[in-house]
């Protein structure tokens, strides 16, 4: 059996497992990530000095500290810290600064039109 689901990660339990209690509530906090993505912005690299539990972002380019190595993912801040979902082609989310959608193209987010011919 699998540790995680095919295309989100979410963490799967497992036959016999102890203290499957965290495994489920880390499932949640990633559900409650994709579920509704508003983030705060797209483009910023560097992790927020003092984020509140709840905000999200989409990940900008060569980013750094706590977001190294996480370059287009959703980033969303929780009491237990950050908690990352890899961006999927097709995304959807809403950017509070820009009040605009930026959509997942497969290759980089996008703000420029909408996501469907004609």
């Amino acid at each position: 059996m699998a540790d995680t689901t095919i295309r989100h990660g979410l963490p799967l339990l497992q036959a016999g497992q102890a203290q499957k209690e965290v495994t489920h509530n880390e499932a949640l906090a990633l559900l409650d990530l994709l579920a509704h993505p508003a983030v705060e912005t797209h483009t910023l690299a560097t992790p927020p000095a003092a984020p509140q539990p709840g905000q999200m972002w989409i990940v900008g380019t060569a980013a750094t500290e706590a977001w190294a190595g996480q370059d287009g993912a959703l980033a969303l801040w929780t009491g237990g810290g950050w908690r990352f979902a890899p961006a999927r082609e097709g995304m959807l989310a809403w950017v509070k600064a820009a009040q605009t959608f930026a959509w997942r193209d497969g290759a980089q987010w996008r703000t420029d039109g909408w996501p469907a011919a004609g």
